[in-house]
C-alpha cells in the first residue's frame, strides 16, 4: 500500500483533523480480485495478521501452522512439514497484512492465490481489501488445515464470493450504513455480527439457497467486510502531524502493536496478552493461545470491546457478568476524541459510539484497550476453542504518545 503523504493539521487540534478525516470515507464494496492482482502480492509470499515478526522470530504455531496449510494451498509444498520448514528457514517471505491494505481475523494469512473482496472509497480515499471468512472451528485462520479446509477455501473464495458479487445492488452497496445498523441490533461488530449478516443479506439480491443458508448460518463472515470498511476510514489519518489517533491496533502472536496518525507506518508494540473469557465444552484457560488477529481495528473503529456497554449479549457468550461489560465499555469510550455520528445504538446514551481513539487518552487512563477477541488452540492445531477479551497493552500507547510528543518538541526546537 503506497505510503501517505504527510499532512500538517491547519489547525491547532491536529486530532480533530484526524477525526474530520476518517469521518469523511464511504467505504463501498467493490469486486473479488486475487491477492496477486489487488495486492502486489508475489509468488513465495505469504502476508500475516498482525505487526511484523522481527527478524529471527519464530511464528507462533497457529500463525505457523497457517501459513503452512497456505503454502500447501498454494502448491508451493506437499506437506505441512515440508511448508513448516521453508517458512522457518526463510524461503517464503513473510509481509504484514495492514502494509498491503489488507486485514484478515485471526492468523489471517493471505497467500498470492486468495480471493480477497476490494473495498472502494466513494470519498476518493484508497481502496481495501477484505478475505473471505471461513465457516466452523476447523479453519485455516486458526492454523487448521487437511482436505477438509481445502474444500471450504474454495468454496468461499469461489462459489461463495462469485454469488455476493452478482448479488450486489446495481448502484452498489455502502458498509458503513450496515454495520451502523447492526450496532442499532445489539451487535459489538466484532465477536457478535448477527444484525450485521441480516442487514447485509436484506440489501442483496437474492442468491442461490445453498449460499444464502451458508451465510445466514456464518454471521461471523459479515466482521471481515466490517473490518476492510474500519480499515479504509482510520488509514485517511495517516500522515496527520501531531495527531495522537490511533489507526491500527493488531495482534501475531508474539506482539501486540498500534499505529497512530503521526507516525505514520511506524510500529509500538508490546507482548501480546492471552485472552479470558468464554471456551467452548472441553476447552480451558491453559489451552489459550495468545492474542492475534487484525480484527481489533474495530476497537479502533470505536466498536467490539469498546463498545461492550451497547453489546449485552457478547457479553453473555463471553461469560461476563453485565455490569462489568458495561462500565468497561463506558470506560472505553471516555479514550476517544469524537464520535460516530450516523450510529447510536440506545444502551450507548447520549455519548454515543467513540470515533478517534486517543494514544495519549489511553497513556493517561493508565490501562489499555479492551478487545473482543476469538481464542485459538496454544497448539496452533485444534482450531477455534472459544470467545474471550483480551486487552491491547498500556505500553504500545504509551510509547506512541511519547514518539509523537517527542517529534513534536523536536520540530518545534528547529
Amino acid at each position: 500500500m503506497p505510503a501517505r503523504e504527510p499532512v500538517r493539521a491547519t489547525s491547532s487540534q491536529p486530532n480533530a483533523v484526524a477525526v474530520e478525516r476518517i469521518a469523511a470515507a464511504r467505504p463501498t464494496f467493490g469486486r473479488p480480485v486475487t491477492a496477486g492482482e489487488a495486492i502486489g502480492l508475489a509468488q513465495g509470499e505469504l502476508a500475516h495478521a498482525g505487526p511484523p515478526f522481527e527478524d529471527g522470530q519464530r511464528p507462533p504455531p497457529t500463525v505457523l501452522n497457517a501459513l503452512a496449510g497456505a503454502c500447501v494451498h498454494e502448491g508451493w509444498a506437499t506437506s505441512l512439514d515440508q511448508a513448516r520448514s521453508m517458512i522457518l528457514q526463510g524461503e517464503i517471505r513473510l509481509r504484514a497484512n495492514h502494509e498491503l491494505g489488507v486485514v484478515s481475523p485471526m492468523a489471517g494469512v493471505v497467500r498470492p492465490g486468495q480471493t480477497l473482496y476490494r473495498i472502494e472509497d466513494r470519498a476518493g480515499g484508497s481502496p481495501t481489501y477484505a478475505t473471505l471468512a471461513e465457516k466452523g472451528r476447523r479453519v485455516l485462520r486458526f492454523g487448521a488445515y487437511g482436505p477438509d479446509v481445502a474444500a471450504q477455501l474454495a468454496f468461499v473464495e469461489g462459489a461463495v464470493a462469485e454469488a455476493i458479487d452478482r448479488a450486489m445492488p446495481d448502484d452498489g452497496l455502502e458498509v458503513l450504513p450496515l454495520v451502523s445498523a447492526a450496532a442499532a441490533m445489539g451487535d459489538d461488530t466484532h465477536q457478535r455480527n448477527v444484525g450485521g449478516m441480516l442487514v447485509f443479506l436484506a440489501h442483496l439480491k437474492p442468491l442461490p439457497a445453498e449460499i444464502h443458508a451458508w451465510l445466514a448460518s456464518h454471521p461471523q463472515h459479515f466482521l471481515n467486510y466490517a473490518m476492510a470498511a474500519a480499515k479504509m476510514c482510520l488509514d485517511r489519518a495517516q500522515g496527520v502531524v501531531g495527531s495522537t489517533i490511533v489507526t491500527a491496533i493488531t495482534r501475531n502472536g508474539i506482539d501486540c502493536g498500534i499505529q497512530v496518525a503521526g507516525a505514520g507506518a511506524r510500529w509500538f508494540k508490546a507482548p501480546s496478552p492471552q485472552p479470558v473469557g468464554g471456551f467452548f465444552a472441553g476447552f480451558r484457560q491453559a489451552d489459550a493461545h495468545n492474542d492475534l488477529g487484525d480484527s481489533a481495528i474495530m476497537e479502533t473503529f470505536g466498536y467490539g470491546g469498546c463498545m461492550a456497554h451497547a453489546s449485552p449479549e457478547i457479553a453473555k457468550t463471553m461469560g461476563r457478568e453485565w455490569d462489568e461489560a458495561s462500565a468497561e465499555g463506558r470506560a472505553m469510550r471516555r479514550l476517544f476524541v469524537g464520535r460516530h455520528e450516523a450510529t447510536g445504538p440506545a444502551l450507548a446514551g447520549e455519548a454515543g459510539l467513540g470515533l478517534g481513539l486517543d494514544a495519549a487518552r489511553v497513556a493517561a487512563s493508565g490501562r489499555g484497550v479492551r478487545i473482543h477477541t476469538g481464542i485459538s488452540h496454544r497448539d496452533g492445531e485444534t482450531g477455534w476453542i472459544g470467545i474471550g477479551v483480551a486487552e491491547a497493552p498500556l505500553g504500545c500507547f504509551a510509547a506512541a504518545t511519547e514518539f509523537v510528543n517527542r517529534t513534536l518538541t523536536a520540530e518545534a526546537s528547529r
